[in-house]
């Protein structure tokens, strides 16, 4: 089994190069940190759009969320929660319902940005009992403790288009295995739309987005021994109407090389002029798609939600009872 070191040198020195499947890489501190920042951004229709969703019907997600369950009893589970910016606005309408505390588990790979968001929710969201999991949700396993009553997990921030079929369905099924039925599910997902619009979206004039990309490459020499000059590259997103994704790429302004010097040995990597390092994805979604991939998941969708625009969609899904024949062809 490869070590961190040896799977990232792996993945820089395949054909073509990526680090697409390492999404890890871009959630340090400072990636964390200029992330929050991206959602500010005029062009970043995504985080605004979503925000708004939750303003307008808050209430009705948590009233459906809840559903039959008897006892009136509603924990919330949230995977790569960050800063929770979003989702006070849940949490402060669980409380209304219940008329007691919640318990909220933050998943978050970021110790500072649970920390952070721990703070937030003290002050905005009385009453809330927070117990935070530091964990990377994508490649280890959390486990909740037993709940009487219902468990809904948050997956906002239209987070699963990072990641290809194969690994949204392993999260999903993850999640699936942590819940039982009358569980819940409460998935945000980015629709297909304009490709001038969805390009915008990951370019902003500011270069936030840029900046984040970067910071792998900042990562990377800083942890792991790269000596990457940033001059010497660019930022260019890519629509793949193929693949139903945007991909953005750091593209090589010149042929080089570039050291990597860690504990093993000394490396050169190989760069010609205009090869890219595809770094990261996001995946657009039609409703055939993301209700395929719940089903076979185990999730049958109860209710949705959307932006004027139709653009963003919040989908509410509870455990199926034939969860176990999970049969359906995928795409």
């Amino acid at each position: 089994m490869m070590n961190i070191d040896q799977e990232i040198f792996s993945c820089l020195t395949h054909s073509p190069k990526t680090l697409s499947n390492l999404q890890w890489l871009h959630y340090d501190d400072e990636g964390s940190f200029i992330f929050d920042k991206i959602v500010l951004e005029d062009e970043y229709y995504v985080a605004r759009n979503e925000r708004l969703i939750f303003e307008s019907n808050s209430d009705d997600i948590i009233l459906k969320a809840l559903g039959s369950n008897e006892k009136n009893r509603l924990r919330i589970v949230e995977l790569g929660a960050g800063t929770a910016s979003k989702t006070s606005i849940l949490l402060s309408s669980a409380i209304k319902h219940q008329g007691s505390p919640t318990n909220y588990f933050p998943i978050d790979i970021s110790l500072t940005a649970l920390a952070q968001a721990q703070s937030i929710l003290e002050c905005l969201v009385p009453d809330l009992c927070i117990i935070p999991q530091i964990k990377n949700y994508v490649t280890e396993e959390f486990k909740l403790p037993n709940f009487t009553g219902c468990t809904l997990v948050i997956y906002i921030g239209l987070s699963i288009g990072n990641f290809c079929l194969e690994e949204a369905t392993k999260i999903l099924d993850h999640v699936h295995n942590q819940l039982k039925l009358g569980d819940a599910l409460l998935i945000s997902v980015d629709m297909c739309q304009d490709s001038q619009v969805l390009l915008s979206a990951y370019n902003d004039q500011n270069g936030v987005t840029a900046e984040f990309h970067f910071n792998v490459l900042r990562r990377l020499n800083r942890e792991f021994g790269y000596h990457f000059d940033l001059n010497q590259f660019r930022y260019r997103p890519v629509w793949n109407k193929d693949h139903l994704r945007v991909e953005k790429h750091l593209e090589s302004l010149c042929s080089q090389q570039i050291k990597v010097i860690n504990q093993y040995r000394e490396k050169i990597l190989h760069f010609n002029q205009g090869e890219t390092i595809h770094i990261e994805d996001s995946y657009k979604f039609t409703h055939e798609k993301i209700k395929t991939l719940l089903i076979n998941t185990g999730f049958q969708i109860e209710d949705m939600w959307n932006d004027q625009h139709k653009w963003i969609y919040i989908i509410l899904a509870r455990i199926s009872p034939l969860s176990f024949q999970k049969n359906v062809n995928l795409y």
